[in-house]
Parts: C-alpha cells; sequence; structure tokens
C-alpha cells in the first residue's frame, strides 16, 4: 500500500511568495486526510490535483492562525459543492468556537454532517480508530495547547502460502477467506488448522507522524516511534536558536534529533520562516543531515510516496 504525502504549505507564520501557510495532505487510496489548513489551503488543493470531495477528515494541532484560518472558506466551499459524505475535524478545545463564530456570520447550514471532536489540554489517545489504520494523538510543547498526530496502518497478515495450503489439503474457498483474516479452521477429517500454518509473516503497517508546532520533546519522539515518514516543523536555522527556544519552535537541527533518536526512516521538513530563502533552507539541511541522513527538505506541492 502506497501513501503518499503531499506538502500543501511549508512556510511558518505568515506566507511569501513561494511558500503557503501550513498543511500537509496525506492520500491513501484515494482518501485524504489534511493535517493543519492555513490560509489559501484550498488553494493549494487544486493546484495539487489533491481532490477536496476525497477529504475524510481534517486534524488541526493548535488554534494559531497559520494552521487554522483556511478551514472555514474549505468547509464553505465544500458545502457549495453539494457534499453529502460526513467529515470528521479533530482539534484543542476552541476549535469547535471558532467555526461556530465563522458560520453564524455567514448564516452557513451545511449539506454534510460536520463532526467536529475537541480535546481537552494534556490528551493523549486514539482519536480515528477504523478497520485498517488508526490515528492518535499527544500533547506536543508548543507556547500553547498542541496536538501531535500519529497516521498509523493496521499490520496486515502475511502472504497466503498457495502450496502450502494444498499440500495441508485445505480445500479452495471460503476456508482460505477466513485463514487470511486470522481465523483458524477445523477440516473434514478434524484436524484444525491455524493461520500461521499457511501464512507468511505479518506485514507491518506504514506510520506517518506530524509534528507541529513544537520545540524539541521527548513526546515529539516518542509519537515517531520507528515511524516511517517523520513531518516535523523546522522553523528555524542556526542563527536563531535561542530565539527557537523562546517561541518554542524547532531548528531543523532540533528535527533531526528527534528523527534519529525516534528511529524513523525519513525525516520531511517544513514550515521554514519566511527570513530564510530557498538557498538558505537547502544549506540549513545539508548542516542537520549531519546529525539525520534522510531528510527530504520541503517545498510547497512536494509530493512523497511511502
Amino acid at each position: 500500500m502506497i501513501l503518499k504525502i503531499v506538502l500543501l504549505g511549508t512556510s511558518s507564520a505568515v506566507p511569501t511568495l513561494t511558500r503557503g501557510l501550513s498543511s500537509t495532505a496525506l492520500v491513501r487510496e484515494g482518501d485524504v486526510f489534511l493535517f493543519d489548513c492555513g490560509e489559501g489551503t484550498q488553494l493549494q488543493l487544486m493546484r495539487s490535483g489533491v481532490k477536496r470531495s476525497r477529504i475524510h477528515s481534517i486534524f488541526i494541532g493548535h488554534l494559531h492562525g497559520d494552521h487554522l484560518y483556511g478551514i472555514a472558506g474549505l468547509l464553505s466551499t465544500l458545502h457549495l459543492d453539494g457534499r453529502e459524505a460526513p467529515l470528521n475535524v479533530f482539534g484543542p478545545e476552541g476549535l469547535r468556537v471558532f467555526l461556530n463564530a465563522a458560520f453564524r456570520t455567514a448564516d452557513l447550514q451545511f449539506t454534510f454532517n460536520l463532526n467536529v471532536r475537541e480535546f481537552p489540554r494534556g490528551y493523549r489517545g486514539r482519536v480515528l480508530d477504523e478497520e485498517e489504520f488508526y490515528v492518535e494523538a499527544l500533547p506536543l510543547d508548543h507556547s500553547i495547547f498542541c496536538l501531535g498526530w500519529r497516521f498509523q496502518e493496521k499490520d496486515k497478515p502475511g502472504v497466503f502460502n498457495l502450496d502450502k495450503a494444498r499440500e495441508l489439503g485445505i480445500p479452495r474457498g471460503p476456508l482460505y477467506g477466513k485463514l487470511q483474516h486470522g481465523e483458524k479452521i477445523m477440516l473434514p477429517d478434524g484436524r484444525t488448522i491455524t493461520p500461521d500454518m499457511v501464512l507468511g509473516m505479518p506485514r507491518e503497517g506504514k506510520s506517518v507522524v506530524y509534528c507541529l508546532d513544537t520545540q524539541f520533546s521527548e513526546r515529539s519522539i516518542q509519537l515517531a516511534d520507528k515511524c516511517t515518514a517523520l513531518v516535523h516543523e523546522t522553523t528555524f536555522g542556526p542563527d536563531a536558536i535561542e530565539l527557537a527556544r523562546d517561541r518554542k519552535h524547532s531548528t531543523m537541527a532540533d528535527a533531526a534529533r528527534v528523527a534519529k533518536e525516534a528511529g524513523a526512516a525519513n525525516l520531511i521538513a517544513t514550515h521554514f520562516s519566511s527570513r530564510y530563502d530557498g538557498r538558505q533552507i537547502a544549506q540549513i539541511g545539508d548542516e542537520a543531515r549531519e546529525v539525520f541522513e534522510k531528510i527530504t527538505v520541503g517545498r510547497d506541492l512536494l509530493e512523497i510516496e511511502i
């Protein structure tokens, strides 16, 4: 199963001519999971080719405007599209107040069910649990309450060994399906066959972790444990370490350290201060690779398949 990460906005605090505000789309089997929704996100969705009609859930980590102010416009557009499928929106306490104020002002009544779920300060745990994947939240370390997110595919059964099944005398048909779904079966001759007798090793699910905004934190390391891809804020370079600490943001070296200590397979750097141009960001990335080699320096509309 291929997961596609699309960086829609990679700037911090304010947009630039080449970078929009924070938003990242995760695409799985056509379904879209949107992490943050800064101003201009719906334009970036159109430019990227990611279908807004396929948005399954939106995750807002915290209530700073550069991560939030695009959501009212996006939801309004979905309403004008005539969307009928329900939509989940997850975020910290206060999100519903923000949304209700916007919708009351516009006298907007949605064509679809909007399921808003808020979490209190300090919340940690699963927020979405479906048959093939789940999403969990963990508090990060920022100037206001902020949640990081982990999208985790559930492990899948190993590959079915047809030759072994024939050798064991298992007849074709529904019994194959039961074994593939982890159920033991009994053959007509009384023998019990367990899934491990015909299945290979379980296939580990992929995971994408989203840590925006935060300073370096053990909680980020915990959330990103052995993840396939870590999308982490990298607001400042080595020239602004004290500023990063003061504002509870990360440098790219901080993010590299999180990725290394968490055992992440890949780090995707985003959320760059507007003080840096593309050349400077690339140089900061080169320096951070001394800590963790597999860094992708993000840019708007970059697609990464994992």
